[in-house]
């Protein structure tokens, strides 16, 4: 049914909606007029309740829904993966535009989230943000049905499609979550309203999005369109033989770049590899950080609030913040690794000159990059054998009284854990299993029913997403002539022209080329330099690593190699130096505190153990602890033999124990041959914790940090 466009305001009987917002644009949020179509978008909303709303990025779409909470009597839902953005827009619905707002999401604890959802049922906020991994759980679900609902807003849309370059499995909750709100309405009560905003889809995923959506509602969905263009942005592809050679382009490049940038990386590691050596090739004038999902949650806020404050002149990030990141004034973005998908480019490339002012878009291209894409294709396709193995465990461990939590599915079976999130995602949307709460935990039964789970949507994907990569390899190596023009015909803007201003148009250079030598003291460096251990939250401190597995140097291939041979009771002299570094290094991290023991970790095949552990414990001044550490109860298999890290840490947890008596006061330090997923290291924090009551987390050291393969065996 229509809505009633003219309905009046309720502080004013004789104010229409559409007024009251216009009002509000320029009394509350301090806007002197709309962007073009922005007031179009709202009034369609307003009077046909659903809208699809395709705008390319900087179009401004989140004030499509931030006007309309503010105005609407009810509770507004945005369901958003972006976790930056929800920080970035709270801060402002809060503190600028007076609009109550909270969210729901993984980076706040129990305690927080458990707040937000008590001021949401007492009537407290006006709109509520919640990842769509939210709406997996029950109790999400609840929560949102029971709010008097004025619009529920689905941002990133294009997720739902399977047609689309970014499908997720958890948005296809939201299909759950809209059903409800369907079917639960009463007797001649209004739908509610439907905002679904992208600004990537083509016309294959448009026609999907829409489909699913007025499947599920009573209305058409209405469709806003606009050009793909970005006038103010030029566009560049600079070709590079390595990732030594990415990183001495970037030291050449940046203080030739007006500031503020971004530089998007594809992995975490590669974030602070990226900063860490900009900081050193160009010293005080490199003011960059990095930033990614596995940072703590206040770090994360830190480094957010820093660069819109403009503390940075560039950040190093993936798309966990690159993807939220709200800062207008962005001068350029560079991709230092090469997307897995041209519509994602388009998306990250397009934060830069979201002011109208010009700006940059420059992708370094090394054709090794695209293995790295490949692999992440290859880790979300699930396969027939992978939903047996899932459906398995959940049969068996009901029928044995214990039906599984979401982290014994993926011990049990040993999946990848993306994998395993797709495929219990399709067995619950299928209807083979349901979930049920035990307690607060949320579990899954099997539900009796004949056939085999429908595969047909993950192998269209699986098709999607190689399209998109052999379209993004085409772009950089640039096949397709100019480059906006590329860019906007695989966002179906069949239309668009040569737009004279990318580098294949003649209108962008870049004069950056480095000199001779610039990538072999980066490759130096890379091999020289420490590797950070962190993420372990209260358990450890941040601690370090000498080698890496993913740079495979030659001292690490010799030191995998000969750590369990008896003929070499010690490390090799330059490498043993290189720990000793590493380990005094460790006390900048202790607030000037001298350490206090060395303490070894458990080996049972590290010949090296005795005269690393002595030679350490000597450079620090501190006391050696050979024996302190045991495993009480030895584990069940090597940790490079299992298949993902729920099997590791359910392989160490709670098998060791602290033998060793009271310790002296001061900072401990673990020490390791090397760290892998970081379940030994945090069991051993956990033993010495509860036996030698230390008054201070200890700190990780390890030659060698690795990656271990997820879904397999063995080093990535």
């Amino acid at each position: 049914m229509p809505y009633p466009g003219c309905a009046p305001a309720h502080d004013d009987p004789g104010e229409t909606l559409l007024a009251a917002i216009d009002r509000l644009l320029s009394e509350r949020f301090g806007f002197p007029a709309y962007r073009p179509g922005q007031r179009e978008a709202i009034e369609t909303l307003l009077t046909e309740g659903a809208l699809l709303c395709i705008q390319p990025t900087g179009y401004g779409k989140s004030l499509l829904y931030q006007l309309p909470a503010a105005a609407l009597d009810g509770v507004t839902v945005v369901i958003s993966p972006l976790l930056a953005l929800m920080r970035d827009q709270l801060g402002q619905l809060n503190d600028r535009f007076g609009v109550p707002a909270a969210s729901l999401n993984s980076d706040q604890t129990p305690e927080e989230n458990d707040a937000v959802q008590a001021a949401a049922r007492a009537g407290r906020l006006k709109l509520l943000f919640v990842s769509p991994e939210q709406l997996e759980r029950l109790d999400r679900i609840e929560l949102i049905t029971s709010l008097p609902l004025a619009l529920v807003v689905i941002d990133e849309a294009h997720c739902i499609s399977t047609w689309g370059h970014d499908f997720r499995p958890a948005y296809r909750q939201i299909a759950t979550l809209l059903r409800t709100l369907t079917t639960g309405r009463p007797a001649g009560a209004e739908p509610v309203r439907v905002l679904a905003l992208t600004a990537t889809a083509d016309a294959r995923t448009e026609a999907d999005i829409r489909a699913q959506l007025e499947a599920l509602g009573d209305r058409p969905i209405a469709v806003q369109r606009r050009s793909m263009d970005r006038p103010n942005l030029a566009l560049a592809v600079q070709p590079a033989a390595s990732f030594e050679d990415k990183l001495a382009w970037l030291a050449r490049a940046l203080p030739r770049l007006e500031p503020p940038g971004l530089l998007y990386c594809a992995t975490r590691d590669n974030t602070e590899v990226v900063a860490e050596y900009l900081r050193g090739a160009l010293g005080s004038d490199a003011r960059v950080a990095a930033y990614h999902a596995g940072l703590p949650p206040d770090t994360k806020r830190a480094l957010q609030t820093r660069f819109l404050a403009g503390d940075f002149t560039a950040i190093a990030a993936t798309n966990a913040l690159g993807m939220g990141i709200d800062k207008s004034d962005l001068r350029y973005v560079i991709h230092v690794d090469v997307p897995g998908s041209i519509t994602a480019y388009y998306q990250e490339v397009g934060r830069a000159g979201r002011d109208g002012e010009p700006a940059r878009g420059i992708l370094l291209f090394d054709r090794e990059d695209l293995r790295i894409q490949e692999y992440f294709i290859q880790s979300a396709q699930p396969t027939v054998p992978d939903f047996d193995a899932v459906q398995r465990v959940i049969r068996e461990r009901t029928a044995a009284g214990d039906p599984p939590r979401l982290n014994a599915i993926r011990a049990a079976s040993g999946l990848h854990p993306t994998r395993v999130t797709v495929v219990i995602a399709e067995l619950v949307e299928q209807g083979f299993v349901k979930k049920q709460l035990a307690g607060r935990s949320q579990v899954y039964v099997p539900i009796d029913r004949a056939g085999q789970p429908d595969l047909s949507r993950y192998l269209r994907q699986d098709q999607v997403r190689r399209r998109e990569l052999a379209a993004m390899t085409a772009y950089a190596e640039r096949r397709g002539g100019c480059a906006m023009q590329t860019l906007r015909r695989a966002l179906g803007d069949d239309g668009a022209e040569p737009c004279g201003r990318c580098d294949q148009c003649g209108g962008l250079t870049l004069d950056a080329t480095p000199v001779a030598g610039d990538a072999d003291a980066a490759r130096t460096w890379l091999a020289d330099r420490p590797v950070n251990l962190d993420g372990f939250r209260k358990v450890l401190g941040p601690g370090l690593a000498v080698l890496d597995s993913q740079r495979r140097s030659r001292d690490f291939v010799d030191f995998m190699r000969g750590r369990a041979t008896g003929d070499r009771p010690a490390l090799a002299p330059g490498l043993a130096e290189r720990l000793d570094t590493a380990a005094r290094d460790l006390t900048a991290n202790l607030g000037g505190r001298p350490v206090a023991a060395v303490v070894a970790l458990p080996s049972r095949s590290w010949a090296q153990r005795a005269a690393t552990t002595q030679r350490v414990a000597a450079a620090l001044g501190a006391l050696p602890v050979l024996d302190g550490l045991i495993w009480r109860e030895p584990p069940t298999a090597r940790q490079g033999e299992l298949l993902n890290n729920d099997q590791r840490k359910d392989n160490v947890e709670g098998r060791m124990a602290w033998v060793g008596g009271p310790l002296p006061e001061g900072p401990v330090v673990l020490l390791d041959d090397y760290v892998g997923s970081g379940a030994t290291v945090r069991e051993a924090a956990r033993a010495l914790h509860k036996g030698a009551k230390l008054d201070a987390a200890p700190v990780p050291l390890a030659v060698a940090r690795v990656r271990w393969r997820l879904g397999r065996p063995g080093i990535v």
